[in-house]
């Protein structure tokens, strides 16, 4: 890894956009490169949350639910179903490999469908090139949103596709390709929420603003298309939604309480000035030359293609800005807008960024090298020394102070949801860890404290700087003699 590091800085060092256009192949592969480590490292945040899911999936044969510690029911479970048969081929001890496959994968999706709609928008320039490698090189997705095994990824993916598709059927007038772009965006309500309808109506009436795509848009024959389109979604929650309930109801609630839920007003104020903030230093470097190229072309009428995409971007951006819970990855879809803008600018008006502080080729060069210094090199040395590895350990500990005895849960951190999932995929035979059963006689049970639950004896379980509580009844408390409560 240093190796290549060494090797990417001498290259960087000399970069022109010139050289960064004859070279393309070694910064497409050399950002490819810096992915790779992604895949191989340990538990991140709530990420045990989806492999815990497909493993129980799996082990009852559920599939048109996500079934959780004996629960049935929550979000979609299309991220499940493309990770359950990786899972069976790699082996369940790699399921967290199979899950960042399915997001690379997925990342790795977006930026080749950007590529296409850079080049349907730009026909004839390089911006069909461009377009990708900004996506990747883009510091949230690069450094953490593009690898993590969280549905977002995949979600982006397919809002993304379905609205280049919407976007391309307006233009060329293709109802199949309409079609399809309804089918591509139930997909990605599959993924994980309903919001995805929204995204894509609201690009929808960005694009009703152009006469010539209105006239096809709002076209009568095309209403049976959309009636058509919207058909699956219907079907589904007919039929899955009358068996899982939790389903419709879990994504509506989820929505609202992100949506109504006030803190305190200083908290809310803050947020509003610290949201949109994380997200400009997210989309470095692209979002650079987007804000300069339109600082610098404001006395300019913007291109309809430039109009469309900012305005499909910060509009859909405005409810998750004035929202009171709001997170980066809720709005990934929209990463790829800043991607295609930043190529328009850097194609068609390069001139503006022959000053070294803007130069792309540096920047991109240098984010690249970042990528191969914090994903290969920091991130494992800070899961070694701080946090990451350490689950693994503490994960052998319980299973061997269960001995035989069933083992519970009752801690929902990012810690306790690891330790639960590197038990299960290490051990697959062994049933699925369920919530503590009432009144349950003999057995461990994680929790986040000492109060979660009542048992013969308790103690704390640390590893480095993270901590869980183990309370046992019964034969449970067999592995607990001689340990230090």
């Amino acid at each position: 890894m240093f190796g290549q590091s060494a090797i990417a800085g001498r290259l960087f060092g000399r970069l022109s956009m010139g050289m960064l256009r004859r070279h393309y192949w070694v910064f497409l592969g050399l950002v490819l490169v810096s992915y790779l480590p992604n895949l191989f490292h340990a538990y991140v945040g709530e990420e045990a949350n989806y492999t815990i899911m497909s493993m129980e999936m799996w082990q009852r044969q559920m599939f048109l639910s996500v079934v959780s510690f004996g629960g049935v029911g929550g979000r979609p479970p299309l991220y499940n179903w493309l990770m359950i048969p990786l899972a069976q081929l790699l082996g369940w001890p790699h399921v967290l490999l199979a899950a960042r496959l399915v997001t690379l994968g997925a990342t790795l999706g977006t930026a080749g469908v950007l590529g296409l709609w850079a080049r349907f928008l730009w026909p004839g320039t390089s911006a069909g090139r461009v377009a990708p490698l900004l996506y990747l090189v883009s510091a949230d997705v690069l450094l953490y949103r593009g690898w993590l095994a969280y549905a977002d990824p995949l979600f982006a993916f397919l809002m993304v596709t379905a609205v280049f598709l919407l976007w391309w059927s307006a233009q060329h007038e293709r109802r199949s390709v309409l079609l399809l772009s309804l089918l591509v965006i139930f997909a990605s309500y599959l993924t994980k929420v309903v919001t995805a309808y929204v995204f894509y109506g609201v690009c929808w009436l960005v694009l009703l603003s152009q006469r010539e795509y209105r006239r096809f848009l709002l076209e009568p024959r095309n209403w049976g298309v959309y009636v058509l389109g919207l058909f699956p979604m219907g079907l589904w929650l007919a039929v899955v939604g009358r068996q899982d309930a939790i389903q419709v109801h879990w994504q509506m609630q989820d929505v609202t309480s992100k949506l109504l839920t006030v803190g305190s007003v200083p908290s809310y104020l803050f947020k509003l000035v610290e949201f949109p903030f994380t997200i400009l230093l997210g989309l470095l470097p692209g979002v650079l030359w987007v804000g300069w190229g339109l600082w610098s072309q404001r006395q300019q009428p913007w291109p309809i293609p430039v109009r469309l995409l900012l305005f499909m971007g910060l509009l859909n951006f405005f409810p998750y800005w004035i929202a009171p819970q709001s997170a980066a990855r809720y709005v990934l879809p929209e990463y790829g807008f800043v991607a295609l803008l930043a190529t328009y600018y850097l194609v068609h008006h390069g001139s503006l960024f022959v000053r070294p502080r803007f130069d792309p080729a540096r920047w991109i060069g240098g984010f690249i090298l970042l990528g191969l210094l914090v994903n290969g090199w920091a991130f494992p040395y800070y899961q070694k020394k701080v946090r990451g590895e350490n689950y693994a350990a503490m994960a052998r500990k319980v299973e061997t102070l269960a001995g035989e005895t069933p083992i519970y849960n009752l801690d929902w951190s990012s810690v306790g949801l690891s330790v639960v999932a590197l038990i299960e995929s290490g051990n697959f035979s062994r049933p699925a860890i369920i919530l503590p059963p009432p009144g349950f006689t003999d057995g461990v049970v994680i929790a986040y404290t000492p109060h979660d639950i009542s048992g013969d004896r308790m103690m704390i379980l640390k590893e480095q700087s993270e901590q869980i509580y183990l309370v046992c009844r019964g034969r449970g408390c067999q592995g607990f003699a001689g340990v230090a409560q």
